[in-house]
This record gives C-alpha cells, structure tokens and sequence, in this order.
C-alpha cells in the first residue's frame, strides 16, 4: 500500500515538472549522470518499488523488495545536493519476514564543466545506520564514485562507472561499463555488467540491462534486470522506478 502511494504521488506531481529543461536522470543503471541540476533545481527519483534477491548468512536464498528515495537538488555551478533514504523495505526468506526503513545517505556531485562528446562526474558520499536492524548497512558507509561519458553518433552512449565502498573497515570496489542506444520514439534501452570485488565475499558480477521512457519532457520511467554471472554474490536485481523534476523551487 505504500508503494502505491509513493507511485501515485509522483504520477500526480508530473505537471509541475514542466517548467524547466528537464535533466539527464541518475535512473536507471550503474552510476549516475555527469550532469547536475540548475541552481534551485529539484528532482525525485524513485523506486517502486526495486528487488533483489541473494544467499543469506545460512546460505539460503533472502530477498528484498525498497522503495529508494532520492532528491537531488542543485546547488549552482557545478554542485548538486542528493538526499537519498527508503521509508518502506520488505525483508524475506528463510521462513522470516520483516518490514522497516532503510538507511540514509547525504552525497555531494561534482560534475565540471567539459568540452566535446566527453563528460565526467564524482559524487562523494555518507550512508548513515540508521535503518532497521537486518534491513540497513549496520554500519556508517562511506562512497566515492565516478562516472566517465562518452556521447557516441546516433544519440548512442558509452559511460564508464567506477566506485568505492567503505563499510566497517572493508572496500568494495565496483566497475560498470554501460552502452545505451535510442530504440522507438521516447524509449532507451541500455547493457550493463558490474565487476566487483568485495572485501569479505572476493570477486562478484553481474550483467543485464534496462529501459527508460521519458514522459513527456520532464518526467521518465524506467526498469532494469541484472542476473549474477559466476557463483558468488546477488543472484538477481530488478525493479521499476519514475523520476521527475520539479524545475527551479
């Protein structure tokens, strides 16, 4: 029921988004755009919900449904503010279920002005534990990120995401290549494989790709399915999300 409420909140909201140029969406896929919002600037990403599923501590399959939230607000320049959290996750398997929030997180983009098909971002970040038990990190986790762009002919895109994690004295290392090309009017379509290196489960992939449509000029849908190659780490990620943007408040 709260999922559909966030959904139907967003949905409702897509009018206001018309009254700016809309931005490049950090929805879907790894990483996120290299670019920011204008001054004043106000955009809502969110999932409704996203879904993973992977091995528990016994070994048995968990998965989790979250409904992320992420407001992203431009500070000027080449700064932008992102507030990100999740108000509704359900846990489950193993006979057990659990329904909390999620932990919050704080980040700054840097997104410098560039010349050329070439373009490029860092984003810098703090999650915070303050989820519910078994649902949040159980620790303060600390990100810096970094998306490379190449804008190829065609309206076709190659990007580059590359990324750290630090979470109780243990990094994660993340590489993503992603391709995206246009397919039939509105609608995108994107490849995807994430190369990671966790410090306590050693080395993890996965591949897959999305959709996005925008919606009108100011607002976008999209949805995504990742699959695990190799045999450790997430067996599937999926979900589905919309993104608006509100203009300069």
């Amino acid at each position: 029921m709260q999922v559909r409420r966030v959904l139907g909140l967003a949905v409702g909201l897509l009018p206001l988004a018309a009254i700016a140029d809309p931005p490049d969406f950090d929805r879907p896929g790894a990483g996120f755009a290299t670019s920011v919002l204008p001054a004043g600037g106000v955009a809502l990403e969110q999932g409704v919900p996203d879904w993973t599923r992977e091995p528990g501590d016994n070994g048995v399959p968990q998965g989790k449904y979250t409904a992320d939230s992420l407001f992203r607000i431009g500070l000027g320049g080449p700064l932008e503010l992102q507030l990100g959290g999740s108000l509704w996750n359900r846990l489950y398997g193993d006979g057990e279920r659990r329904t909390g929030h999620g932990d919050s997180s704080v980040a700054m983009k840097l997104a410098p002005a560039t010349t050329g098909n070439f373009s490029y971002a860092v984003l810098g970040q703090v999650t915070f534990d303050n989820g519910t038990r078994d649902i949040g990190n159980g620790a303060r986790q600390y990100t810096l990120g970094t998306t490379l762009g190449w804008n190829l002919p065609d309206n076709r895109q190659f990007t580059v995401f590359a990324n750290l994690d630090r979470l109780e004295g243990s990094n994660t290392w993340t590489l993503a290549p992603v391709y995206t090309v246009p397919l039939i009017g509105n609608l995108q379509g994107y490849l995807e494989a994430d190369l990671i290196h966790d410090g306590q489960e050693g080395n993890e992939s996965l591949a897959g790709g999305g959709l996005a449509l925008k919606l009108g000029d100011r607002a976008q849908a999209d949805t995504f399915v990742l699959h695990r190659v190799g045999p450790r780490g997430t067996q599937w990620e999926a979900g589905l999300g919309i993104s608006v943007y509100f203009g300069r408040l």
